[in-house]
């Protein structure tokens, strides 16, 4: 039975106590002990070891307890690891007979942080669940679906309509480096508020601090977090019917839609909007986002009737004024909303949406 020593630190006591406990799952398996005095020839502080045998040969797990596992602080971890291990190499304070084992634990780590380890041949744990640990003839691995809500409360927290108006800045264009400054300026955003996306977006490995700013590393990634943890825009929506089609209905719209900072706003969304961007197939329902009295307008230009059954208008009244602040204008007078927001909605839709967002990403988002 391993019994671990008792810790000023729950977080650490917490860990050890998990580690110990998927140990008690090996069979033949026998603790030495739980150590917290740290080897004089270590390079850098780590936070337990567990000394143990397993079918005659020694063992000895190097714990590195992380609070927040996200990648950028699993890939410090891996690296003070293999520090350490390298450290104990050197000094020939290694017998023959011991085999050191790192091992990263975490409350949690996500599917990036868990390959970082796998790289770097480090064995994790995190409180969640999720384990990876081989020494030996022993291999434990398990995956748990799904993710903390406290992880999924700050993934989203990623992509309100604010920090979502920085992400699309970044995403127009990748290979840019941008100050902290200047990207507050081009997402109409604070500075405290750029610095905070800033921090999460380093601390998932997705941009890089360079010389001359910072640059977005993992647009493919970021962009595919997102559609998988996107939510439409907030506010209500109002449908009917139309008669006008072809140019009859692009002249009414030329006239209707616009972008100003004031209102009367309104922008074709969905797959109006990719029609225009990046056409692929035309839909039965033209989409827009408008304020209230831009669906007024487009209520008036449109002769917009209700109907019970045949809509094929949807005006989305939303509560996000940035959709507005960085629409684009494919055809004179025809004014729809960001690539970035049109293929969140379409990769949110039918089969058939998603076959018009892969269309729109091979135009807008090559990287993808």
């Amino acid at each position: 039975m391993v019994k671990p020593h008792k810790l000023v630190k729950p977080v650490e006591s917490t860990a050890v106590d998990a580690v110990c406990a998927l140990l008690e799952h090996v069979p033949n398996i026998e603790s030495i002990g739980v150590c917290h005095k740290q080897h004089p020839e270590f390079v850098h502080r780590l936070n337990a070891r567990i000394d143990l045998d397993h079918d005659g040969n020694r063992y000895t797990l190097l714990m590195e307890i992380k609070p927040n596992g996200a990648p950028r602080f699993a890939r410090s971890a891996v690296y003070q690891l293999e520090s350490c291990i390298a450290r104990l190499h050197r000094s020939g304070h290694q017998d023959d007979i011991r085999q050191f084992i790192p091992i990263l634990v975490s409350p949690y780590l996500s599917p990036d942080s868990r390959s970082i380890c796998l790289d770097h041949n480090v064995a994790y744990l995190d409180l969640y669940g999720n384990a990876h640990l081989a020494f030996g003839p022993v291999y434990i691995e398990r995956s748990v679906p799904g993710r903390p809500k406290s992880e999924t409360r700050s993934q989203r927290s990623l992509f309100t309509p604010r920090a979502g108006a920085i992400l699309r800045v970044l995403l127009r264009d990748p290979a840019r480096a941008w100050r902290v400054k200047d990207l507050a300026e081009a997402a109409n955003a604070s500075l405290g508020h750029v610095s905070n996306v800033r921090k999460t977006l380093l601390d998932r490995e997705w941009v890089e601090i360079r010389n001359d700013g910072l640059v977005l590393a993992q647009p493919d990634a970021l962009l595919k977090s997102w559609r998988e943890n996107y939510r439409q825009p907030t506010g209500h929506h109002i449908s009917g019917y139309t008669v006008l089609h072809g140019d009859q209905l692009r002249n009414r719209l030329s006239g209707s839609l616009n972008t100003g900072p004031q209102p009367p706003r309104a922008i074709c969304a969905s797959i109006s909007a990719a029609e225009w961007i990046s056409p692929y197939v035309r839909g039965g329902t033209h989409s827009f986002y408008a304020d209230e009295p831009g669906a007024r307008i487009l209520q008036e230009a449109l002769q917009l009737t209700h109907a019970g059954h045949g809509t094929n208008v949807i005006l989305r009244i939303s509560n996000d004024e940035t959709l507005f602040e960085d629409a684009v204008e494919p055809a004179p007078g025809i004014f729809c909303a960001n690539p970035v927001v049109t293929y969140l909605d379409l990769w949110s839709g039918n089969d058939r949406d998603r076959e018009a967002a892969d269309h729109l990403a091979m135009k807008c988002f090559p990287w993808l």
